[in-house]
C-alpha cells in the first residue's frame, strides 16, 4: 500500500517537472482540512471574533472563506452540521468596516455575493459590519457585530 502511495506522489511529483504545473489530482489539503472545490477548508469548534478568526486563518495560511457560488455555501452549511450536529453560527470572510454599505472579503477577491437573506445587510445597530452564515441556526446570511464570537472555517486555495 505504501508504494503505491509513493509511486503516485513520484508521478505528481514528475509531471510537475516535467510539465510545470501540479495537475488537479496530485494536489491535496493538509491533513484535518477538507476538500472541496480547488479549496481546502479547515473548521475551527473555538469561537473567536472576527477579527480574531481572519487572523488565526492567515497564520495558517488562509484566510476566512469568501463565498463564490451557492455550491460552495452549501458545501459549508452542510459540513457546520456534519461536524456539530447543528446549524451553527460561523462567520464568513465578507466586511464593510472599511466603508459602510461597501462589502469586501477578506482574501481580497471580488465581492460577487448576491444571496443575502431579505432585508440583509441591514447595518441595524450601526455597527454590524462583519458577515455570518447560520444565523441562529437559520439558512440566513447575515451582516452583525464583528465582536460575537463565532466558530469558524479557514480557507486555503490550491
Amino acid at each position: 500500500m505504501a508504494s503505491g502511495l509513493q509511486l503516485i506522489m513520484l508521478l505528481c511529483l514528475a509531471s510537475e517537472l516535467w510539465v510545470g504545473v501540479v495537475s488537479e489530482s496530485c494536489r491535496t489539503c493538509p491533513q484535518g482540512w477538507i476538500y472541496f472545490d480547488k479549496s481546502c477548508y479547515l473548521f475551527q469548534f473555538t469561537p473567536m471574533d472576527w477579527a480574531d478568526a481572519e487572523r488565526h486563518c492567515t497564520a495558517i495560511g488562509g484566510n476566512l472563506p469568501s463565498v463564490h457560488a451557492s455550491d460552495q455555501y452549501s458545501f459549508l452549511r452542510n459540513t457546520i452540521h456534519q461536524l456539530t450536529g447543528q446549524h451553527r453560527g460561523a462567520w464568513l470572510g465578507g466586511y464593510d468596516a472599511v466603508k459602510e454599505g461597501v462589502w469586501l472579503w477578506s482574501d481580497g477577491s471580488l465581492f460577487d455575493f448576491k444571496h443575502w437573506a431579505k432585508g440583509e445587510p441591514n447595518d441595524r445597530s450601526g455597527k454590524t459590519n462583519c458577515m455570518e452564515m447560520n444565523f441562529r441556526g437559520r439558512d440566513y446570511i447575515n451582516d452583525t457585530a464583528c465582536n460575537q464570537k463565532r466558530s469558524f472555517f479557514c480557507e486555503k486555495n490550491l
